[in-house]
């Protein structure tokens, strides 16, 4: 994980479906459902950032396990909104030991 040249810090904002989020502080225990919802429709689009990398030849990895007290002040994000996940990208090592190696245009 540490040599992967891009990491994609995937987060979920409530204030899409909560507009007072004053008092809120998510982490993995809140029952919120509208914290469920947009952690489900982020994961969604992550999975289709995903699919999308590896057609173009890219490696990744799903990175999920952490605590949102942990994470969220080691990237200076606020308490109302949600790590879904951390996904790292590169070129896959086995492309990489072969010299198939290409660069990404976006």
């Amino acid at each position: 994980m540490n040599t992967a040249p891009v990491f994609i810090v995937c987060v979920a904002d409530i204030k899409c479906r909560v507009k007072e989020t004053e008092n809120i502080n998510l982490n993995e225990e809140t029952s919120i459902f509208e914290l469920k919802q947009i952690i489900r429709d982020t994961a969604i689009s992550i999975e289709h950032l995903v699919i999308e990398a590896t057609e173009q030849g890219l490696g990744t990895c799903w990175v999920v396990w952490y605590e949102q007290k942990e994470i969220r002040p080691l990237l200076g994000i606020p308490n109302d909104k949600f790590v879904v996940g951390v996904i790292t990208m590169g070129i896959q090592m086995s492309i990489q030991n072969k010299g198939l190696g290409r660069i990404l245009r976006i």
